[in-house]
């Protein structure tokens, strides 16, 4: 952040943009195999359908609303999704045939390095028609797109009552994992406790406080997560709170409300174990054997 004079001769601040390195690591497949723009393999988008399981189509809906970017220039569509861990951005340009691209910021520490990738023209069409009637946050802007070559398109309402429709379970797991993987936060944190006794007085004990929850701020997508947590087969009492509010920006401006979804603590180890088998990011997924390890361990020092 830095500051200038405006035409009041008034000190305002800006945003100073970093300068940033920006390489191709992974080429677009159509470019490379000397496609021409628009035109694709036979069965191309056939393949897609199969590898974009229910599971998958339900996990990139909710990660392109947590991180994802959906806009139209005129009649171009485009949608994009930067992140710092590499796993889910590789799957779907695998699977789509796009190019990676990875950014870092040598000037600013503080500024973590993205893998990003992006799907433009029939490539993005396609993909959004597979995942908007899943989205939430970003579902509106996502039709829209749609409707610039499909004025009728209308995403279709998708049930929540998994015993008429357990085929829909997979679907909603996905979207649980997709804004896990992309919004939510997982970890242990060192902590200490007194305990008093009369036999050996007041001793101090350090102990790992795990936590598992999900952040944003937009309260929609974080109350949907809810309602899936909390509905047959699965047993979540999650609650959902204000993370921050109030708070101001160096140039004086409100920053938005932020909401967070937080797992109770003796659900922990349930919901990593749950959900780890669709959870793409190892460094997440593998705090599932990290839980377990931890309760083997403490119930040993209890006996």
């Amino acid at each position: 952040m830095a500051y200038r004079k405006n035409a009041e001769g008034k000190f305002q601040y800006y945003y100073k943009f970093k300068k940033a390195k920006t390489k191709i690591i992974q080429r677009d497949w159509l470019k490379e195999h000397k496609y021409k723009q628009g035109e694709f393999p036979p069965e191309f988008f056939e393949n897609i359908e199969k590898k974009l399981t229910p599971v998958r189509r339900g996990y990139w809906a909710y990660a392109i609303d947590g991180d994802g970017h959906v806009r139209k220039r005129g009649k171009k569509l485009e949608v994009i999704i930067p992140l710092k861990d590499r796993e889910p951005i590789q799957q779907l340009a695998d699977i789509y045939g796009t190019s990676i691209s990875f950014t870092e910021y040598p000037d600013d520490p503080n500024w973590e390095s993205t893998y990003r990738t992006s799907l433009t023209g029939k490539r993005a069409l396609h993909f959004l028609r597979l995942i908007c009637p899943y989205m939430t946050e970003k579902r509106k802007k996502a039709t829209e797109c749609i409707n610039l070559s499909d004025p009728n398109y209308h995403p279709p309402k998708i049930p929540m009552d998994f015993r008429k429709h357990p085929e829909l379970i997979s679907p909603h797991i996905g979207m649980v994992v997709g804004f896990f993987d992309t919004e939510g936060s997982v970890g242990m944190t060192p902590k200490e406790q007194k305990h008093t006794t009369k036999k050996f007085g007041e001793r101090i004990y350090t102990f790992l406080a795990p936590w598992v929850d999900f952040s944003n701020t937009d309260i929609r997508p974080l109350r949907k997560i809810k309602k899936i947590l909390e509905t047959w087969p699965f047993k979540f009492n999650p609650v959902l709170r204000v993370k921050s509010t109030g708070n101001l920006k160096k140039n004086g401006e409100k920053c938005k409300t932020s909401y967070a979804l937080v797992i109770s603590q003796h659900q922990h180890l349930l919901f990593m174990k749950m959900f780890s088998p669709w959870i793409l990011i190892t460094r997440k997924r593998d705090y599932a054997d990290k839980f377990e390890r931890k309760k083997q361990i403490y119930e040993m020092c209890k006996k």
